[in-house]
């Protein structure tokens, strides 16, 4: 997204979907992990929304401030959702949850393309937890697009390819083959 508008009425609809209060750097760490914008973009919609008095304040938890959508922003989620793709809006609320999901457990995912010399990607994705590093991929690939391809994937599903990962060192065949 690159219109502001669209963005602030994504944050409040998303927000308001997930329904309880999040820091900013929770919708924005959501934001630019799902492409949706960057993160100072974000923190500038954001901020406009708490001057506007869209999002409010309820307090604080481990010194992040905490906010909710008030009622003037939940009208407008409701009203003005309908200008972004359903597919954004779904695929955006499972991110989050799966992306809240591993914050509330000290888990963080990361990943990231570098070109190397020969023209060929090098891709490194990892998730960390509570400080300690639980899965460090690192793969060489021949294009841009698988390398963009791997980022999306393990982005969208990072819970995914860690189970996977270890059902195939472990040798689980249920998992790998579906009989699970």
């Amino acid at each position: 997204m690159t219109d502001k508008n669209e963005i602030k009425i994504f944050i409040l609809h998303l927000m308001d979907r997930i329904g309880y209060p999040l820091s900013c750097d929770d919708v924005c760490s959501i934001l630019r992990h799902d492409g949706i914008s960057s993160y100072f973009e974000c923190g500038d919609c954001f901020a406009e929304l708490i001057e506007a008095k869209h999002v409010e304040s309820v307090g604080e938890e481990d010194e992040k401030e905490l906010y909710i959508v008030s009622p003037s922003g939940k009208t407008i989620a409701v009203e003005l959702s309908g200008q972004i793709s359903p597919t954004v809006k779904e695929s955006s609320y499972r991110s989050a949850v799966r992306y809240l999901s591993f914050e509330k457990r000290g888990s963080s995912v990361d990943c990231r393309k570098t070109m190397l010399p020969d023209g060929k990607y090098s891709v490194h994705c990892e998730i960390v937890e509570k400080g300690r590093r639980v899965l460090e991929i690192n793969v060489d690939v021949d294009t841009l697009e698988e390398a963009e391809k791997m980022l999306f994937n393990f982005r969208k599903r990072p819970e995914i390819v860690y189970k996977g990962t270890l059902a195939l060192v472990s040798g689980d065949k249920n998992w790998i083959f579906g009989d699970n």
